[in-house]
This record gives C-alpha cells, sequence and structure tokens, in this order.
C-alpha cells in the first residue's frame, strides 16, 4: 500500500510497488519486461486489489479516502466498494482523514462483497463515527419506504427487466478531457446494459464537481497534519535514530524533526507541510473554510438528485410514499478512472497530474456516499472499472444494482 493510505498509483511504499497481475496484449510476447515496464495496480490499497485479482485471496480490506479501494479494483479488474461512511467501524485503522476514511471491501465478484459486508457492517462502540444502531434502523425504515421498487429481498429477478422501476443518473460533468476514448466506450456501454435490464437513464448535474478535487485535497491534507502528529518518537511512533551522544538531541525541537523526517516519506512529508500551512491561521479562511463550504455544497447536490431522503437530515421515521414515482434517480453511473492502469514507469513530473487520477472518487468520499466500481472490459487487455453510487445508507440497493452491472 501507499504509506499512511497517500497515494493513488502505489508508489509511495517503503517496500517499493506492488505490481498488476494484468499484461497488456501487446507485451505479452515480449520476455525483456522490468519492473517499471509493468504497470501500477492503483492506491493507494494496491495490494489488496492485486492479491484477489491474482487468486491469492477471496476478498481483501482496503481503506478508502478519497478512492483507494475503487480506483485499484479498476485498474485490476475486481470489484471495490466504499460503504456509506460509518457503516463499518474504523476501530484499528490508522487515521489519514478522519472524516474521509472508510474501510472498503475489494473482492472477485458482487455476491463476495456481499457477503464480507454482511459480516462487517454491525455497530461498534470503539468508533464514535461507526453508525449506531438507532441510524441503521432509521435508514432500514427509509429504504423500505419505497414502494415503487420492490424489495430486493424476494424480488422476482426471473424476467427480462430484473431492474424495472430503478432509475439511473449519468452525471454531465464527469465527461472530463481527461477521459480516455476506451472509458467513454465503457461509460456507454454500462448505462446501455443498465437500460436493456429495465432502468430509466437519465441525464444530471452536478455543477460542483470540478471543485471537488482540490477541495478533497485541502481537507484531507489538514487531517493528516492533525492526525500524524502523535508521530513524534516520544509519545508515539519510531524514535529517531541519532545516537544520544550527538548535539543535535540537546535541542528536542531538532529531535523532534529528525525523527519526523526519518519515519516518512517524501510524500507524506509533502502533505503534512501542505496541510499544516492550510490550517495555519494566515491560509485557513482562504483554503480550509472554503473547502468545507465547497464539501457541504457537494453534499446537497447528491441530495437533491437522488430520489431516496438523506437519513442524516430526519428526526423522524418517514410517512409512505404515495405509489407514484417521486422524481429523482436511485444510483449514479460513471467511470471509476479516466483509463486504464499506467505503467510504473509512465510517472509524471507533475504532482498536480498524479492527484488528479482521484477525480472520478472524490467526490463521493467528500459526501460520504456509498460507491462500487465494478469491471466492464479490457482495452489492449488491460481493465477498466465503471462506478455506481447511491444516496446515503442506501448501500444494499446499490450492491443489487452492481450486481448486475
Amino acid at each position: 500500500m501507499d504509506e499512511f493510505g497517500m497515494g493513488s498509483k502505489n508508489m509511495f511504499s517503503i517496500y517499493g510497488a506492488a505490481l498488476n497481475p494484468h499484461t497488456p496484449e501487446s507485451d505479452v510476447k515480449r520476455g525483456d519486461l522490468t519492473e517499471l515496464d509493468r504497470h501500477t495496480p492503483g492506491g493507494s490499497s494496491g495490494g489488496s486489489a492485486a492479491a484477489v485479482a491474482a487468486g491469492m485471496c477471496r476478498a481483501a480490506l482496503g481503506s478508502d479516502t478519497g478512492g483507494s479501494v475503487r480506483l485499484p479494483a479498476a485498474w485490476c479488474g475486481v470489484v471495490g466498494f466504499k460503504p456509506t461512511f460509518g457503516r463499518i467501524s474504523r476501530h484499528g485503522l490508522v487515521a489519514y482523514g478522519s472524516s474521509l476514511d472508510t474501510i472498503g471491501i475489494i473482492a472477485r465478484n458482487v455476491e463476495d462483497v456481499q457477503s464480507v459486508f454482511g459480516v462487517a457492517a454491525v455497530p461498534d462502540p470503539l468508533d464514535m463515527t461507526c453508525m449506531s444502531s438507532s441510524l441503521r434502523e432509521r435508514i432500514k425504515t427509509l429504504t423500505n419506504s419505497r414502494p415503487w421498487t420492490m424489495k430486493l429481498q424476494g424480488r422476482n429477478e426471473t424476467g427480462s427487466a430484473p431492474l424495472a422501476g430503478i432509475r439511473v443518473g449519468i452525471p454531465e460533468e464527469y465527461w472530463v478531457n481527461e477521459l480516455s476514448a476506451p472509458a467513454l466506450e465503457s461509460w456507454k456501454a454500462g448505462a446501455s446494459r443498465l437500460a436493456a435490464l429495465g432502468c430509466d437513464v437519465v441525464s444530471v448535474s452536478l455543477p460542483h464537481t470540478s471543485s471537488a478535487l482540490p477541495a478533497y485535497y485541502t481537507l484531507a491534507w489538514a487531517e493528516a497534519s492533525s492526525n500524524l502528529a502523535r508521530y513524534d518518537g516520544i509519545r508515539y511512533g519510531r524514535r529517531s535514530s541519532i545516537r544520544p551522544d550527538t548535539r543535535d538531541l540537546q535541542n528536542a525541537s531538532q529531535k523532534y524533526a529528525n525523527t519526523r523526517s526519518e519515519g516518512f516519506g517524501a510524500e507524506v512529508q509533502r502533505r503534512i507541510l501542505l496541510g499544516t500551512y492550510v490550517m495555519s491561521s494566515a491560509a485557513s479562511e482562504h483554503y480550509f473554510t472554503p473547502s468545507q463550504k465547497i464539501r457541504r455544497l457537494i453534499q446537497e447536490e447528491f441530495d437533491s438528485v437522488f430520489a431516496l431522503p438523506n437519513a442524516l437530515s430526519m428526526t423522524n421515521p418517514p410517512t409512505p410514499r404515495p405509489t407514484s414515482r417521486p422524481p429523482g434517480i436511485d444510483v449514479l453511473l460513471f467511470p471509476t478512472a479516466t483509463g486504464a492502469a499506467p505503467r510504473l514507469g509512465d510517472q509524471e513530473n507533475s504532482r498536480v497530474a498524479n492527484y488528479v487520477n482521484d477525480v472520478m472518487t472524490v467526490p463521493a468520499s467528500l459526501a460520504g456516499i456509498p460507491a462500487i466500481s465494478v469491471p466492464v472490459g479490457r482495452t489492449d487487455g488491460m481493465p477498466l472499472g465503471l462506478q455506481l453510487a447511491a444516496q446515503y445508507g442506501d448501500d444494499e440497493l446499490l450492491l443489487h444494482v452492481a450486481r448486475y452491472l
């Protein structure tokens, strides 16, 4: 994995990069492939995705802060599920961005994801951000109050339109310039398949999508700076290896600096420094506070397009809806990544270019809604993934649709 979950290409690991088990058809006949010729499994949970794709295990866990389960799943040709924020306990997870970190599940098919999710998605008093039993019951009551959609259990799925009644939204703003032709074609094919299964596919607009990436990194790095402050070598974490008889240890600040310089890789240091800056009194009102406002706007936009209300904004159990279909959509469909996995040796010089890999995954993370990446095709032998997202708490419906996709 990338160190502390900070990375999207699995390049920032102290043990070196994991390797994508897949090889392009154009490289299959070559016998002189070096490690840099191999393709990245994605990050940060690239090792988990590579292990599942290689058949080393049936399922694996990963941490998804801004796409670190979904992106590796897409690039390795497996399923990667980020549940609703709080559905699975984070007790035992090393914190990166506390308002974003989510335990995700990677498996070769949706059925295995559902099996793991059924076991793991339970309340836990050891994690204060884990959903309470009362909130879970409220969500269950809310999702079961939809007479226009047959309940998932006991549903007749033998007909030609097993997903009839489910409305799928295609967000216009995800049609970005960086989207490759194969990714675009897989998106169109996925929409056509869902339409053939009975879904009503419609266009929706999420105008603040373009602001999601800078807002995400501002907030994530600020939280990382706070969370990783505990690694000072005195109260927590490793201690500097400088011998105690050196002059440096007479200065507590220098000892602290030595410890953090040795204990963190270059990318982690970079993110901590930037996070510390955006949290400073001079920069907070220009970066951190506006990013929080953008995050709220993104959350409200998702609420505005989904038919199901957000359970967090409700205090009482919902009243049954009329039998007519309410406006709004049930799931969103869009690519997980702008293209297939790049080679490990094809690393851009621009740090910003590396961060753009998360452009398709961070909006769902900022909103705390469930999202899942499923494999939908290949280009030159390398997998492509499509992403589905649903309203806060609507994980079961999301998994149901993903199983057909």
